[in-house]
């Protein structure tokens, strides 16, 4: 008996004590989390994310679709992008819901500032990954207000990455209007337009390392050659009327070697050459003067002025996109709304062929892969067109007002499946209002993503001020 009551007093002692233990839970508010520097996702940040989650659907601030539970549903984000941005805190949904917003009871300081922390060094799991850092489906947009370059991931449909050119020594005022890709994807190319900075700067892709940068006059639309080293550079609308265009070692970062630092010279009144693309096979690039109403042709391998195709009065032709069976060139007229279809199949024979006409100060354009569709964002109607090739038919889709996220659309692109076409918005009328008001981003700008099989608006991506040129990294 005597044995039978100590081993029930030991038993009952080892049960009481592992009771008084497991009842007092850890107490991690008491963490001073600006002392910790191993951050650990699920340690730190999932204790803290927890709690936030709380805070924000109190407060009724919590993104519509976020799910906070893990690192592989954060990630995801929300109805409109993303909640965090790899290494870039400042402008991370998590960080401006407080940073940006006075409501009782916000998170505590250092738990806020650990988020920042955290999201500033890559935003990893404890597996070390950073979010999408290994996808190669991406589409790089520049945010001409800010000097920044979003990424976007085409699959997850939210921005990856900001591209800060501030961090590179280039002035906040560059103002990025359009993106170029060397053929293998290796290295991007974006245009600074500003007259105080007038440069195309080279980076990786992978590293997003500076490469090099080249300096000219107003460089504004981008066309790399699809099997040399050269990069053809439109010049911008501005008070100096410039009649020449720009060519590029892509290489070397210096200009061609053709007795004119690089420069194309166009007939005089050929000024304002602000079209800028390239055919297929490399044999010509082409462009168009938007005070004179023509499309030019220059000639790859004389580096060359060829030819000037009249195109009549006030057409001001602002693009021109290539279809993929390289015997057509469309080019959009801002002047009168139209779409000018140049024939280009016999270099010997080129001609205008006629206009289809879609309203709106047709912008940016883009095939599908087949070449059946043409879309074209309708800047000033705040809308896109859908050309159906075969007939020549028009379809045009938007609200009109830029509520759904085209409010004065700019760049555009194709999904490399064709299932999806993107579309950058300026917003600088403020007719988009961003879900959050953080008094600082009125005039957001956005990428607007349209499922092709319906043309319906899928998603509103917002992104920094004043979308503008954008381009799909090749596959």
């Amino acid at each position: 008996m005597a044995r039978f009551t100590i081993t029930v007093f030991i038993l009952a002692a080892l049960l009481l004590g592992s009771c008084t233990k497991d009842s007092t839970p850890v107490n991690t508010g008491d963490i001073d989390y600006d002392t910790v520097t191993d951050i650990s996702y699920a340690t730190h940040v999932q204790t803290i994310l927890n709690e936030y989650a709380t805070i924000l659907q109190a407060a009724g601030l919590f993104p519509e679709g976020l799910v906070m539970d893990s690192w592989q549903n954060l990630i995801r984000g929300w109805k409109h992008g993303e909640v965090l941005i790899p290494y870039d805190a400042e402008n991370s949904l998590l960080i401006e819901l407080t940073a940006k917003q006075n409501y009782a009871n916000p998170l505590r300081a250092d738990k806020l500032g650990l988020l920042r922390r955290w999201i500033d060094a890559g935003a990893k799991n404890d597996a070390g990954e950073v979010p999408y850092a290994n996808s190669t489906d991406l589409l790089f947009v520049c945010s001409q207000g800010e000097a920044i370059v979003n990424v976007i991931e085409t699959n997850a449909k939210l921005v990856v990455r900001n591209i800060h050119l501030t961090d590179y020594g280039i002035p906040a005022l560059a103002k990025p209007h359009h993106i170029e890709f060397s053929p293998d994807g290796q290295y991007w190319y974006v245009s600074c337009i500003d007259n105080s900075v007038n440069k195309i700067l080279k980076f990786t892709t992978g590293t997003y390392e500076l490469m090099g940068e080249a300096t000219t006059d107003i460089p504004a639309l981008l066309a790399h050659h699809p099997t040399e080293n050269i990069l053809y550079v439109s010049r911008f609308m501005q008070d100096n009327n410039l009649n020449s265009i720009y060519a590029l070692n892509t290489e070397t970062m210096q200009p061609i070697d053709n007795g004119n630092d690089g420069d194309i010279l166009l007939p005089g009144v050929l000024s304002v050459p602000h079209a800028m693309t390239i055919d297929h096979t490399g044999n010509y690039a082409y462009t168009a003067s938007f005070t004179e109403d023509a499309f030019v042709v220059i000639n790859n391998a004389t580096k060359e002025f060829e030819e000037a195709i009249p195109l009549g009065l006030d057409k001001t032709p602002l693009q021109g996109t290539v279809s993929p069976d390289n015997r057509k060139v469309y080019l959009s007229c801002i002047g009168t709304g139209e779409i000018a279809v140049i024939d280009i199949s016999d270099p010997a024979n080129r001609s205008l062929e006629g206009f289809i006409t879609v309203g709106g100060a047709p912008w940016h354009s883009v095939f599908n892969g087949s070449g059946s569709k043409f879309y074209v964002a309708n800047f000033m109607m705040n809308k896109f067109s859908v050309i159906d090739v075969a007939g020549a038919t028009v379809q045009t889709y938007g609200a009109g007002d830029g509520s759904d996220g085209l409010s004065q659309p700019h760049g555009i692109a194709i999904s490399h499946d064709n299932n999806y076409v993107f579309i950058a918005s300026r917003n600088t009328s403020g007719g988009y209002v961003p879900a959050f008001d953080f008094g600082d981003n009125a005039l957001i700008g956005t990428v607007t993503v349209i499922n092709t099989a319906s043309n319906a608006i899928e998603k509103v991506i917002e992104i920094e001020n004043f979308g503008s040129g954008m381009r799909l990294l090749p596959q």
